[in-house]
């Protein structure tokens, strides 16, 4: 059995010939649609693509800090135009440490061992995402709420 054969035909393995497949800058932007949690996903799951186990695992730590920093000041915050605020953060951070630390959008198209995630699988993550990061902020805060430490 030749390496090639071997590969193939174990699914853990990818193929030589297939490529990595990344999340451009864009797609990360795009997929901040499922709040600090679809940004975390997306830029880790390229450091892992990447194979830079390292920034994959400071994205989770700092990650999860900033969202347990939004949920500690979320009861301080004007209710009006913070999510829009938010949201803005969230797409202006992904881009950044994706063109930075990651690949370029133009990178990724000239590069023969990466090509680009599909965008329905952007979408549906990011909805994914958003469910989590709802269950995340909204719960915690609720639970604030149920233990009479905040009252709205």
């Amino acid at each position: 059995m030749t390496a090639t054969q071997y590969q193939s035909s174990t699914p853990a393995i990818r193929p030589i010939s297939e490529s990595t497949r990344l999340y451009s800058p864009t797609q990360i932007a795009c997929g901040t649609i499922g709040g600090p949690v679809g940004l975390i996903y997306f830029l880790w799951a390229n450091f892992v693509a990447l194979g830079n186990s390292r920034l994959a695992k400071r994205t989770l730590i700092i990650g999860s800090v900033a969202i347990l920093a939004i949920i500690a000041i979320a009861p301080f915050l004007p209710e009006k135009g913070t999510a829009f605020l938010f949201a803005i953060i969230y797409i202006a951070i992904g881009r950044h440490i994706a063109e930075k630390y990651q690949m370029t959008k133009q990178a990724i198209a000239d590069s023969p061992s990466f090509t680009f995630q599909s965008n329905w699988r952007v979408f549906l993550l990011g909805l994914l995402c958003l469910a989590a990061s709802a269950v995340a902020v909204i719960g915690s805060l609720f639970l604030l709420i149920v233990l009479g430490v905040w009252q709205p």
